[in-house]
Order: C-alpha cells, then sequence, then structure tokens
C-alpha cells in the first residue's frame, strides 16, 4: 500500500520540488534585499520580490488542497479502482490513512521549506519593519501569514480539505473548485474575525491633542471622527472614543464648531490666534472626559500568535480527517 502511494504520488512530489529548489535559485541569484537604517526603503526589484514571496506563501497551500487532496479520493471512484483496492483485504481506514498520510508530511515539508526560504530572504526588511515603513510589521495580516509555523498549518487544513470535498463529492474538478472556494473564505474569515480574538488584546486609553491628533471626516450623522496616534510596534485591531463614563460616544457636535468656527468651506485664512483656540478646543473635549481607547496586537506576541493559530487549523485538520473517513465508509 506505501509503495502503490509513493508510485502515483511521485510526480506531484517532483513538481513541487523543482518548484522549490527553481524559487530558491531565483532569489539566492539576486540576492537578499540591502536596507539601509538611516535611510529604510526598497527598490522596485526588491519590492517585487518581497509582495511576490508573501503572495507564494498565501497561494500555495490552497494549490495543495485543490491539486494533492481534492483528487485523492475522487480520482478513484471516477476510475472506479477503489471497488478493487477495497476488496484487497485493505480495510478503508488503512487506505485512507496510507493515501493521505504520505501527501500531508509532504504538504508540511515543503510548505516549510518555503517559508523558510521567503523569512531567509525578507529577513532584512522584516528586522527593521515599523507601522510606516518600508514593510508591515510580521504580525499585520498579511506578512502574518507569510511567516513562521502558521503556512504549514494552512497546507494541511487545505489538504484535509480537499480530502473531504474528495470524499463528499466523489467528482475531481468540483471538489478542487469548492475546496479553493471555502479555503478563500475561510482565510478571509479568519483573517478579520478570529484572528483578533485568539489572544486578549491589549488597551491603551489615549488623551486628544492637537498636536498628535487625527481628524477623520465621514459626513452623515457623525462627520467627524479622530483618531490618536498608534501604539509603536503594534497592530493594530480599531480606535473608539469614550465619554467620561467610559462608554463609546461620538466626537460632541460642538467641537467641530469650535476647530473651525467659520465653517469647513471657509476659505479665508485662519486667524492668528488660531492655535490658542485649537489648544482650548481640545482642552475643552478633555475637560468634559472624553478620550480615545485603542485596541491592539503588540509585536511581541507574534510567537504566541502563530502557535495559537497553528494549533487550531490543526484542529479543523483534524475534525476534517475524521469527516473523510467517515464519509469514505459510505461509498459503495
Amino acid at each position: 500500500m506505501t509503495w502503490l502511494t509513493l508510485r502515483q504520488f511521485r510526480l506531484s512530489a517532483l513538481a513541487v520540488a523543482a518548484l522549490l529548489v527553481a524559487l530558491a535559485a531565483v532569489l539566492l541569484a539576486v540576492g537578499r534585499p540591502v536596507v539601509p537604517a538611516t535611510d529604510p526603503g526598497l527598490s522596485t526589484d526588491d519590492s517585487t520580490y518581497y509582495y511576490l514571496g508573501m503572495v507564494a506563501l498565501h497561494v500555495f497551500p490552497a494549490i495543495i488542497g485543490a491539486f494533492w487532496g481534492a483528487p485523492l479520493i475522487s480520482r478513484e471512484v471516477e476510475n472506479g479502482t477503489h471497488r478493487l483496492v477495497w476488496n484487497q483485504g485493505v480495510t478503508r481506514t488503512r487506505w485512507m490513512l496510507a493515501k493521505t498520510g504520505l501527501p500531508a508530511l509532504a504538504a508540511v515539508v515543503a510548505t516549510g521549506l518555503l517559508s523558510l526560504l521567503v523569512t531567509w530572504w525578507a529577513s532584512p526588511v522584516d528586522a527593521i519593519a515599523t507601522e510606516n515603513g518600508p514593510a508591515a510589521l510580521p504580525i499585520e495580516p498579511m506578512i502574518f501569514g507569510a511567516r513562521g509555523v502558521v503556512p504549514m498549518a494552512y497546507a494541511v487544513f487545505a489538504f484535509t480539505l480537499g480530502v473531504a470535498a474528495s470524499a463528499l463529492l466523489r467528482r475531481t474538478v468540483p471538489a478542487m473548485a469548492v475546496t479553493l472556494v471555502l479555503f478563500t473564505v475561510f482565510q478571509v474569515t479568519a483573517l478579520n474575525l478570529v484572528r483578533p480574538e485568539l489572544l486578549p488584546a491589549e488597551q491603551q486609553l489615549r488623551q486628544f491633542s492637537p498636536h498628535d491628533t487625527t481628524l477623520y471626516f465621514t459626513g452623515g450623522d457623525a462627520p467627524l471622527e479622530l483618531l490618536a496616534p498608534v501604539p509603536e510596534q503594534s497592530w493594530v485591531l480599531g480606535q473608539q472614543t469614550l465619554d467620561r463614563a467610559g462608554n463609546p460616544a461620538a466626537v460632541p457636535a460642538w467641537f467641530l464648531d469650535c476647530l473651525f468656527p467659520g465653517g469647513l468651506g471657509n476659505p479665508t485664512p485662519p486667524p492668528a490666534d488660531h492655535r490658542e483656540k485649537q489648544e482650548a478646543c481640545y482642552g475643552r473635549l478633555a475637560d468634559e472626559g472624553y478620550q480615545q481607547r485603542v485596541t491592539h496586537q503588540p509585536n511581541s506576541r507574534f510567537w504566541s500568535l502563530q502557535w495559537t493559530e497553528t494549533a487550531l487549523y490543526l484542529a479543523l485538520a483534524g475534525l476534517l480527517t475524521w469527516f473523510a473517513l467517515h464519509w469514505t465508509r459510505r461509498i459503495s
């Protein structure tokens, strides 16, 4: 059984190995980017390679799921070879474990090597990344999914998702399409709803000041929002204005009139005492108890979030494996 699995899987494994070797050769040939700390910035070519590496690690698990997982059972059913295999004294559970074990291990190794390669190449940029450049912090959503160990968990999850779709639909092309769609939907959902809640977020209360508060005009019933400076080295999840009681509140209507007594459309230059009047407006805002709550995940939690999210995806992969085993027993 193991020999047959190796024989059937060898072309897929060789194709991925060749892809990894080619990618490694390209990155070694161009060399790692040199980013001076005194004037951080990326050249056009380095920026292209940086973002292509990030995209590759987001797309690679989906390819694993669609091209390795989705055909696993459906191809046997479509060709009718499952009847021969399951009547040779091999139980369906043993057959399933043999068929999925090797590709799953190969998916982990291949994705791990790709993650290691991309992380090595991008490490000079990641080392000096800030909120404003030359690249996003490692804990920021798009970078986070292309670093560390989570890409390997994504690959295992995508593979088992493909196997489950294969067992359920028993048709290769529909199973591949469903795998790609569901994996993409789950990734977007996890990014926006799950990851921010994996660990309790930190909160900071900030006082408003004319020196560092950003005015954001939205229009509608609440035309003005205030944004406080974000904590350094953090993934900011949101900001909220609070009143004296600590409840979410809109910026009071008088504040806009206080800052711009002539209205936003007034083209006349500001008076000489404009700065003093601004100070008075912000002082009154503080006296009335308004402050800003900034919710964030510090960059120091990168590895804690990595391991937590990895455990979540591996648990989901285990459930999908159980489902695929259960559904395979129903195939006649």
